[in-house]
């Protein structure tokens, strides 16, 4: 298998778990009224990040424009309930130039998390 299939297999599985994700926290928000608002980061988080992955695949305008669009969405989110993780607060101006670092910075830390302990 070529490393372009092995890279198509990776972004087509990440974008089930996101789209997964995402259809849990609809169901879960018509049930209780609610979403939770730690399942619904992670999903801004992850669906910034694959976004932005999709980029690579090639030059479309509309995945800058959707990865630029997904980025923001996370970055406004985190600047009004707080919940950025990075070394770098959502709240600095830096961002506004450039939210996909932001993505970044956030979904490495989201990667750490879900990452199983050594030993």
């Amino acid at each position: 298998m070529t490393r372009r299939s092995n890279y198509w297999r990776a972004l087509l599985h990440e974008a089930d778990r996101v789209e997964q994700l995402g259809i849990g926290l609809t169901r879960q928000a018509e049930h209780d009224g609610v979403a939770d608002g730690h399942a619904q980061r992670r999903y801004l988080v992850l669906r910034a990040a694959l976004a932005d992955r999709a980029m690579s695949l090639g030059p479309a305008a509309a995945d800058e424009v959707d990865a630029g669009l997904a980025a923001l969405g996370l970055l406004q989110w985190d600047r009004e309930h707080g919940t950025g993780r990075g070394p770098v607060a959502a709240a600095d101006p830096r961002w506004d130039t450039d939210p996909l670092r932001y993505v970044h910075q956030e979904h490495a830390l989201l990667v750490l998390d879900d990452e199983p302990p050594c030993g």
